[in-house]
């Protein structure tokens, strides 16, 4: 389908067979479809470099240092023990700054008129939650969080650390590695499609310019039919098993280890998490444009905030008072 594929002057079939020699002498063109697979063909190269670019360079999701746990149950635990320490220490305060006496903690025995024993103070017990033992003890691991030895970071909902990317493979740019691996299957595709078709096109009785042998164009097409076969197997089987990580909303290192996310909310949620919003299937999900999550539900989705107000808020009060 290049430059000099097709003869522009028809010829005859029974003229061809007499003579091959008026093939070959013939004016000849490009085929009419040729400019339609050099676009084609090339769009998919484009989004698939591009696709590469943006999962190499893109913030896979790193917990930054600063982060700090969130979440319904644990600003509600500590609301709670904020309150009560709150009132210890307002108690404690009446009755003098020499001692400070635990509430509730008066021994049964002496005298004294029923004065309490001096106790030391209950230490304030902070709510439970994970840390990475590699990061440090002082950094907060989300509870999707895995700590990459490559990178030497902990990455919310981690796959796979890949070298093809140089970078791991998390919630910030999954899509990304998805677009990168399909776009890249389908130019396998597409090209071994095209050498298939001029492979037999060139078995017919009428042979055109496009057939003559050429040893630079056999070793051509024998490379590209080995690298097309290749990494389209490859990237085959890459997309599957992407797929069912993002339907089952479990990745690799969660499949490894036994664990499953019981509150995943199916195929849906998972595949939201992946492309980004929660508006269902739009355009840019085949684009690798950015990730956009909405605000109300990116803390939910890393499992982490900076800054977290509503604890800072929380923490302030208790040390005005």
């Amino acid at each position: 389908m290049g430059p000099h594929a097709v003869p522009t002057t028809k010829i005859a079939k029974k003229a061809a067979e007499a003579d091959p020699m008026l093939l070959v002498n013939a004016p000849t063109g490009r085929s009419p479809l040729f400019q339609v697979h050099v676009a084609a063909f090339f769009t998919l190269m484009c989004l698939s470099l591009i696709s590469h670019a943006k999962a190499m360079m893109t913030d896979p999701g790193a917990v930054p240092v600063e982060a700090r746990p969130i979440g319904t149950k644990f600003e509600e635990n500590r609301s709670d023990e904020l309150a009560i320490e709150t009132d210890q220490l307002i108690g404690d305060s009446k009755k003098g700054d020499a001692d400070i006496v635990q509430r509730g903690g008066g021994g049964g025995g002496g005298g004294g008129g029923g004065e309490e024993g001096n106790v030391s103070p209950k230490p304030y017990k902070r709510p439970s939650h994970r840390s990475c033992r590699r990061c440090g003890p002082d950094t907060f691991k989300p509870p999707r969080a895995h700590h990459c030895s490559i990178c030497n970071r902990c990455v919310v909902k981690m796959d796979h650390h890949c070298p093809w990317v140089n970078n791991c493979v998390g919630l910030g740019n999954h899509k990304y590695f998805i677009l990168f691996i399909s776009y890249t299957f389908l130019s396998c595709v597409y090209s071994l499609c095209l050498v298939s078709y001029r492979f037999f096109t060139c078995f017919n009785v009428v042979r055109g310019p496009q057939c003559l042998s050429n040893t630079n164009d056999t070793l051509s097409i024998l490379l590209l039919c080995v690298e097309g076969a290749l990494f389209g197997l490859f990237t085959s089987c890459m997309m599957l098993d992407q797929w069912t990580v993002v339907t089952t909303n479990t990745t690799q290192i969660d499949r490894l280890k036994g664990v499953s996310d019981s509150d995943s909310g199916g195929a849906g949620e998972g595949v939201n998490e992946t492309f980004g919003g929660d508006r269902g299937c739009t355009a840019d999900w085949l684009l690798p444009t950015k990730v956009v999550f909405p605000k109300s539900l990116h803390e939910d989705l890393f499992g982490y905030c900076v800054p977290c107000r509503a604890i800072e808020a929380e923490t302030e009060m208790l040390t005005l008072v």
